[in-house]
């Protein structure tokens, strides 16, 4: 007998297990796609455990009375400011009415089994499994398993099974793509709440379906240090949904305590709010969970320490945390803490920790914020506040009043991790008394201020202040503990070494893609040195249109500040700017608060220079300081020019791209569109990693972080890491030229033709105006052939080759932020990226979007897009419209000429003189037009076609051309400097200028 593979048969065993653990089976043809409801089974939950409620709305509401109340349920979850999960939280509670009749749409899970009514009410609750469901109102699709609590759908799944070549992956592109979210089923917080794409290996999971830009986050418990998950005896390791998670108490206790809405305001349209419907991760929910069981074993007086990366909702996971606590009770009821106090440095935290309690409890008083004194803490405390949030700097007066408390109380103390860097305030009023004489001392009183004053080290301190007291349970969140902070909470093993209670790993948060590897593109200044002038010798590498802007920079001796800011400028505007869809961000890591102001006063003298209008600085330090060399005060809000408490929300504004700290900002600063950082600042141990850290965050278009170190080593950085993440690793140095090896190599598997990759990039860089529905299907059919010979290879040669495009493309990614490749390289790494993301994607013909997966690509691709529209716009075409021998023609071309001019002055600040400059070009062209072998190329091919050959020809002829006419023209030497310095720094004003000629060159020939 043959075994079953399909996909059915693991939709059997989930509904089998469910069914033996108390859920009904559901009908499939019970569910109304119209009211996205299993309607019939609610009003059978309503008639049966609320009898009397019922027949009073009988009598109300007559013959009609089931489409009244159904219509009645679903206009108060549309307009509930928390929607349904707001909505049924309510019913619970009995506050929703309809016609002043009290109905519940659920009952609670009761902390305990003291009351026999809330157990037995409790009971009542129906859990429904239903599989196969047809939920379209517009079409025949189903979903695989829906469940329903009192006919509410809260759940629905995608299953596939790897045995048949579907994955989860699969599952998240049928929601994306099939799953319309306008059915009534999917309305975002109206019905299903969570949404789970599975396999046997792996779960995803969504709160929101919005088509093509649904996120998906991992719902996996890790395995080992890593993403995935362990092997379970049962075959499935995804076992652990549907027998603990999905299992009665625990979705209960979900649905009560943790599903919360968050509501943001739009800082760019107050009116509009940013819902998000938060469903806990599996680790949060693990953490919680685990807190919970062990002081409800153990009582209070433990310490627990909580390793969780950036990157995994720490403060989500706090706040859950701090509510749980402050309602958990013992075996008698009892509850077992008078009160939680949760000390953070983040106002925002406490807003958050607020917020998310009031969800699940809204007692009046329940949470309080201490902003002044101890009388206030004490007030808090005796008014019997279950939820106390204040100050790291507040932290010894809430131990010594704990200590004053009456005998028999229990406190539960929270400790976000050290945020006091993010502000500064750690050396203020050391360093305020300190006068710098230079540079080097600035730096050396800084770094014994941060040693002296160690957030974790005032902690240690002052718990060791007071004896143990198991009044006092402690929990401490960190992403990155130091052996003191280990020793202090940390749980000690048999062989004497600590371990946290709980750990999420960023090797985890970085192979789930909540946040990045910083180290992946981490480079010294010796290495960037190296490439460069690497980039600068090598004929291949080599690009005249950017030869002059890289040799002056890697000339300068990295010790001045005034060469770094130049350095850091120039870095940033030709790599960092159009990272992030051109939204990237920089910081500057300085050594001190004195080389904060000295470098502002460098970057502002190095901007006017050069006269740059696209990027504005803002510098961070705390306190004043006083810079002799100068005779000056300074003050961070001095500098910027508002307020210090302005600095963050100000760098978030479009304009502002580079941010020099000092001691500020260095941790607990979350922007996700920081992309690079320069290091001007010694960094060891936990520093390095907070530091670096603040690149980690994602954005949903940042693919990547790039770190320029000018002061340390690879070994030293890496040994930083070390115990935070395993495995470990930094880029090695590179050789720009291996990826010219890589692309001969690549070209020799002949899987690809040259006119392939041009006719594919000809269409995916094609001006808007020519942009149509068909281009998709084009490039499709463009990598058929390439694909096809691809499938043709061994299974040995396919996988060799694969290799070398991920290692080609991954290279590319990253010199590219140091070297700036010509143009074909540009468009061959674009052809490159594309097949490899064809013959790699698991979802092979079923629906692979490129646009949708490679955001990197579509920036260059819109940038390109825009060019040709700039080139195309005022008389662009006019050179192509004339005859041959028309007297105007000559006219006609330098006026075009002189257009393209304006465009580069209005585009880029340039002082260009229209005439003299258009005059010269036109010169130019004439002189190319003669050149041997150029009627050919025009002959034989398009303009698209000539045009790429045609740009590197230009940049290697125009110099000299330029040279020579400034021997002859001494009136117009001053513009033609202008022109040339133009050229050689500007990409996109060289291409502007290059095609202006190359289309006259063409049309002179052609016509």
């Amino acid at each position: 007998m043959t075994i079953d593979y399909r996909e059915i048969v693991f939709e059997s065993a989930i509904e089998q297990s469910l069914l033996r653990q108390g859920y009904l089976k559901g009908i499939p043809g019970e569910f109304d796609a119209k009211l996205g409801l299993f309607h019939l089974r609610l009003i059978s939950f309503l008639q049966e455990t609320q009898p009397k409620h019922w027949a009073a709305l009988q009598t109300i509401y007559g013959a009609s009375v089931e489409n009244s109340v159904m219509q009645s349920i679903t206009r108060a979850i549309q307009t509930h400011p928390k929607g349904l999960i707001g909505f049924l939280r309510d019913s619970a509670q009995g506050k929703y009415k309809d016609r002043g009749i009290e109905l519940r749409m659920f009952f609670m899970k009761p902390d305990n089994d003291f009351n026999p009514d809330a157990v037995s009410n409790y009971e009542k609750n129906r859990l429904s499994v239903t599989r196969q469901v047809h939920y379209s109102i517009k079409n025949n699709n189903s979903l695989d398993v829906v469940i329903d609590l009192n006919g509410f759908p809260l759940i629905t799944m995608e299953l596939k099974n790897p045995l048949t070549d579907q994955t989860f992956e699969h599952a998240i592109r049928q929601y994306k793509k099939d799953r319309d979210p306008a059915e009534p089923i999917f309305k975002f917080n109206e019905r299903s709440l969570v949404h789970f794409a599975l396999d046997t290996d792996e779960i995803h999971m969504t709160t929101e379906l919005k088509k093509e830009k649904t996120y998906f986050l991992p719902f996996n418990k890790g395995d080992g240090f890593g993403k995935g998950n362990p092997i379970h005896e049962s075959g499935y390791k995804t076992t652990y949904l549907w027998e603990e998670i999905l299992q009665k108490d625990s979705l209960f206790d979900i649905l009560q305590r943790f599903i919360e809405l968050k509501i943001e305001e739009n800082k760019k349209d107050r009116k509009k709010k940013k819902k998000q419907l938060i469903f806990p991760r599996y680790h949060q929910l693990d953490a919680v969970r685990k807190i919970a069981s062990h002081v409800f074993s153990n009582g209070a007086g433990n310490r627990y320490l909580i390793q969780h990366s950036a990157g995994s909702g720490k403060s989500n996971t706090i706040a859950w945390t701090a509510h749980r606590l402050a309602s958990l009770a013992d075996q008698t009821g009892k509850a077992i803490f008078n009160t939680v106090v949760v000390i953070t440095d983040r106002i925002v935290l406490d807003s958050q920790i607020q917020d998310t309690i009031r969800q699940f409890d809204s007692t009046p008083g329940f949470v309080a914020y201490i902003d002044k004194g101890s009388q206030q803490l004490a007030d808090a405390l005796s008014r019997g506040a279950k939820v106390i949030v204040t100050t790291l700097q507040k932290f010894p007066f809430v131990l010594g009043r704990l200590n004053e408390m009456p005998k028999g109380s229990k406190y539960a103390i929270i400790m976000d991790e050290a945020h006091s860097s993010q502000t500064g305030m750690t050396s203020t009023k050391m360093k305020d008394m300190l006068t710098y004489k230079s540079l080097e001392e600035a730096e050396s009183v800084d770094e014994r201020g941060e040693e002296l004053l160690d957030v974790d080290d005032q902690i240690a301190e002052v718990l060791a202040a007071y004896e143990r007291r198991q009044n006092l349970s402690l929990f401490a969140f960190t992403a990155t503990p130091k052996k003191k902070t280990m020793q202090t909470f940390g749980s000690k093993d048999e062989d004497g070494d600590y371990h946290a209670f709980h750990l999420y790993s960023m090797r985890q948060a970085i192979e789930e893609g909540f946040i990045h590897d910083v180290l992946k593109h981490y480079t010294t200044y010796d290495t960037y040195f190296k490439i460069t002038k690497s980039a600068i010798e090598d004929p291949e590498v080599d690009s005249k249109k950017t030869k002059r802007a890289i040799a002056r920079f890697v000339s300068l001796h990295p010790t001045n500040l005034s060469q770094k800011a130049e350095i850091i400028i120039e870095h940033f505007r030709t790599f960092t700017k159009d990272k992030i869809g051109g939204q990237a961000k920089a910081m500057v890591v300085t050594s001190s608060r004195l080389h904060a102001k000295r470098y502002m006063n460098a970057f502002k003298v190095y901007l006017s220079q050069k006269a740059y209008t696209d990027l504005r600085v803002l510098v961070a330090f705390s306190g004043n300081v006083e810079d002799q060399e100068m005779d000056e005060i300074v003050t961070e809000a001095g500098m910027n020019g508002f307020p210090d408490t302005q600095t963050a929300e100000v760098f978030e504004e479009d304009e502002y791209k580079i941010m020099i700290v000092a001691d500020k900002y260095q941790t607990g600063f979350d922007q996700p569109l920081l992309h690079t950082m320069y290091v001007d600042k010694k960094l060891t141990g936990i520093k390095a990693v907070q530091t670096l850290s603040r690149l980690n965050r994602t954005h949903p278009e940042k693919s990547d972080t790039f770190v320029l170190d000018f002061v340390n080593d690879r070994e030293t950085i890496q040994k930083a890491f070390q115990p935070y993440y395993e495995q470990t690793t930094i880029d090695e140095e590179t050789d720009p030229n291996l990826l010219y090896e890589y692309r001969r190599q690549l070209d020799e598997t002949r899987v690809y033709e040259e006119n392939e990759v041009q006719a594919l990039c000809d269409i995916f860089f094609q001006p808007k105006m020519k942009q149509s529905a068909t281009d998709q299907a084009k490039i499709y059919k463009i990598l058929q052939t390439p694909e096809k010979r691809f499938r043709a290879l061994s299974q040995d040669q396919q996988e060799d080759l694969k290799s070398m495009m991920k290692k080609f493309v991954s290279m590319y990614l990253f010199l590219s932020q140091m070297v700036e490749y010509e143009e074909d390289m540009k468009r061959y790494f674009t052809f490159i990226r594309l097949l490899y993301k064809k013959i790699s994607d698991p979802m092979g013909q079923t629906g692979w979007d490129f646009d949708g997966d490679l955001v990197e690509l579509e920036y260059y691709r819109i940038k390109k897009i825009e060019e040709a529209h700039i080139e195309l716009e005022k008389g662009a075409e006019a050179p192509l419209t004339g005859g041959a021998g028309v007297g105007g023609k000559k006219k006609e071309d330098y006026k075009y000429l002189s257009e393209i001019v304006k465009q580069i002055n209005d585009l880029f600040g340039t002082e260009l003189d229209g005439e003299i400059i258009s005059g010269q070009l036109y010169e130019v062209a004439e002189k190319f037009v003669s050149t041997p072998g150029m009627e050919e190329q025009v002959v034989n091919n398009s303009y698209e076609d000539f045009k790429y050959p045609f740009e590197n020809q230009f940049i290697d002829g125009i110099v000299d051309s330029f040279e020579e006419q400034r021997e002859q023209l001494e009136n117009e030497n001053d513009q033609l400097n202008k022109l040339v310095q133009f050229v050689s720094s500007s990409d996109e004003g060289c291409k502007m200028i290059s095609d202006a000629v190359g289309k006259i060159v063409y049309n002179l020939l052609k016509k």
